[in-house]
């Protein structure tokens, strides 16, 4: 049998694709095919529509259900001609996160039956021959180019694009509740000029059957104050709520609390549902369970415990690490607000949307930046839910996400180019703006410590999110960082691309200590570093050094003593609970696999011996932060603590 040579160099290939590398053709599509056709997307999305219009049916499909859609293309008054294309951008994730990265997501006419999705292109006039392309690597990226090879479609004439021909397998649309807008364009002259159809054509896709219920409740309310109870009957796809579903609640605790008897929840709630007049009785920690006695499933609620803030503050969750259809995810911004405060019951949330290109491709600069502003001050609900105005920036020395302390921020990305923004470009063009920075994912992305650096703007850093944990292991790290002299507290966030804040699947949320629940009290308390991050589950965490809460500095004579107390309130049972003092453990406590943990430890090293030479910095400190570990693998973390040695 003779060696194969395959064909590695696709620059102008236009012989038999079995002849080309099956490796060098996925990175030819995902690399060069999916930047050419963001590009044409980028412009297409600048140009007066055309005259045709497109639809998709079905119009509403379900999360994880193989469905075949049929897209048809109605041609309008101008003509398409021979050598004319329409082209069809799938939106990020249809067909599934399991073939996410895969070529046998979605095939042409021609692949093999059997092997993933086939689309096929037929036109409503018999004399007009059609090609079509499929250029896929999943449901990363998937365009379909229909080419008239022969004759010419006039007004009213059709094409009917069927994705998930019956010969083959249909699809999933995804495991994600949401809309899934399909952006189609023609090109009449064949030169790359594509116009718009618009409305885009979208699949609304819904929760499936309902296999638990997921329970959040206030972390700190006060003792008899009546409070709302969110419950989501989730399916088993994506923790969608369940779009059919209908049931009847009770509620049992662990403590004593007043609350409703039996809750009918019906159909037209689509799983969601908000209790209101729940109320607890006593001191100590809470747990509710919910039980749908009819559909045989159940949940429980995050721990709650009245006592634990500090006085005058109260817990609040929230993820503002987010990403939309506005850059490089799906969903809309309306659907990412949604998500966070119907589907996962946090506080708080924010967009986080990229802004400079490859990633603005859906939408002009202008437009999204005026659609972040406008969404984030709709669904703005002080008492309720706190939405703050951010986005992200990938500077040349990493990621860092910018928050603002009001809702007008300011967008320091220019052009359709974007920019090569440093840091000192950042400090300079948002001088006079009220803001936050937030450096994320520094082991996964990289970062440069070294850069300019503003304390009073660059407070937290996010320690952990989908790209896992960045504490410790090497010069990336937080730990190196907060050793090197940075006082950074911490937050953790999903930076999901599918507009699902708090996502449990994506893992992080921050725990923020706040005097109430408006934009200027959350974002006070970002600034003041009263936060602590888990990686998803949502935690009671409180730390103090000598009275002074995390997040904050004191300063002590070398010879004092340093109490150090703090307490855990778990969701799971509790491994282990550690002090890192100056990035080295320096106390641990066994949980015993209790659900609620609590030290006091008395540091009686003498602090001048305790304090390095650090790099970036002065100034003489030790930091301290308490780090948890619980059964199921999640991990918590509070804020640092700072202790100046007295000159």
């Amino acid at each position: 049998m003779s060696k194969v040579k395959y064909v590695t160099d696709l620059d102008g290939y236009e012989g038999p694709i079995e002849l080309v590398s099956p490796y060098h053709y996925y990175m030819h599509t995902y690399w060069t095919l999916r930047d050419r056709w963001r590009r044409l997307l980028y412009a297409w999305t600048r140009r007066k529509p055309c005259d045709a219009s497109a639809a998709v049916v079905p119009e509403r499909t379900v999360a994880g259900v193989p469905t075949s859609l049929y897209l048809t293309i109605a041609i309008g008054r101008t003509p398409l001609p021979e050598g004319g294309r329409i082209a069809v951008y799938f939106p990020i994730g249809f067909g599934g996160l399991a073939k996410y990265n895969s070529l046998m997501c979605f095939q042409g006419p021609d692949g093999q039956t059997g092997y993933g999705s086939r689309i096929r292109a037929r036109a409503s006039r018999p004399d007009v021959k059609l090609t079509t392309l499929v250029h896929s690597t999943g449901s990363v990226f998937t365009c379909v180019e229909v080419i008239v090879e022969e004759g010419r479609l006039e007004e009213c004439d059709k094409v009917e694009i069927t994705i998930g021909d019956p010969s083959c397998k249909p699809p999933i649309v995804g495991e994600k509740a949401k809309t899934y807008p399909f952006r189609v364009a023609i090109d009449y002259k064949g030169d790359d000029t594509f116009r718009p159809l618009l409305p885009n054509p979208v699949v609304a896709n819904v929760g499936n059957r309902a296999q638990y219920l997921r329970c959040f409740a206030p972390a700190t309310p006060k003792v008899g104050e009546p409070f709302s109870l969110r419950v989501v009957a989730s399916d088993l796809m994506n923790h969608n709520p369940s779009y059919f579903y209908r049931g009847r609640l009770s509620l049992k605790t662990t403590g004593r609390i007043e609350g409703p008897g039996e809750i009918e929840v019906p159909e037209d709630r689509h799983g969601t549902v908000e209790i209101g007049g729940v109320a607890v009785l006593d001191k100590g920690v809470t747990r509710i369970q919910v039980m749908d006695k009819i559909n045989g499933i159940m949940g429980q609620t995050n721990p709650i415990c009245p006592e634990a803030a500090p006085e005058g503050l109260s817990l609040y969750y929230g993820d503002i690490h987010s990403h939309t259809e506005l850059s490089d995810g799906g969903g809309t911004p309306e659907e990412n607000f949604r998500w966070a405060r119907d589907v996962e019951g946090l506080d708080f949330a924010a967009l986080a949307d990229h802004f400079e290109d490859p990633f603005s491709y859906n939408y002009t600069l202008e437009e999204k930046w005026r659609i972040t502003r406008e969404v984030t001050e709709r669904f703005n609900q002080p008492g309720r839910f706190v939405t703050l105005l951010g986005y992200e920036m990938v500077t040349l020395e990493g990621h860092r996400n910018v928050y603002f302390a009001d809702g007008v921020g300011r967008m320091i990305v220019e052009g359709p180019g974007g920019e090569e923004v440093t840091m000192e470009d950042v400090f300079a063009k948002l001088a006079g703006t009220d803001y936050i920075l937030i450096p994320h994912a520094p082991k996964f992305h990289g970062i440069n410590w070294y850069t300019p650096h503003d304390p009073e703007r660059q407070r937290l850093v996010e320690i952990c999110s989908c790209w896992g944990i960045s504490e410790e292991g090497g010069p990336l790290s937080v730990r190196h960082a907060l050793d090197l002299g940075y006082k950074f507290g911490f937050t953790g966030g999903t930076d999901n691309h599918f507009a699902e804040p708090g996502n449990p699947d994506f893992g992080g949320i921050t725990g923020v200590y706040a005097s109430g629940l408006t934009r200027g009290e959350i974002f006070e308390a970002l600034r003041c570093r009263r936060t602590f991050a888990t990686t998803g589950q949502r935690m009671i965490i409180t730390f103090w050094v000598n009275g002074t809460f995390m997040g904050g500095e004191l300063a002590l004579d070398p010879k004092t003593r340093r109490e150090v107390v703090g307490r855990a309130i778990a969701c799971e049972p509790i491994e282990k609970v550690e002090v890192i003092r100056n990035g080295e453990v320096s106390y641990s406590i066994s949980g015993k696999g209790s659900l609620d943990v609590s030290f006091r430890w008395d540091d009686a090293d003498d602090l001048s011996e305790l304090i390095p030479q650090r790099e970036l910095t002065d100034e003489r400190f030790v930091y301290y932060y308490m780090r948890v570990e619980t059964a199921d693998g999640s991990v918590g973390w509070s804020s640092p603590v700072w202790v100046h040695e007295v000159p």
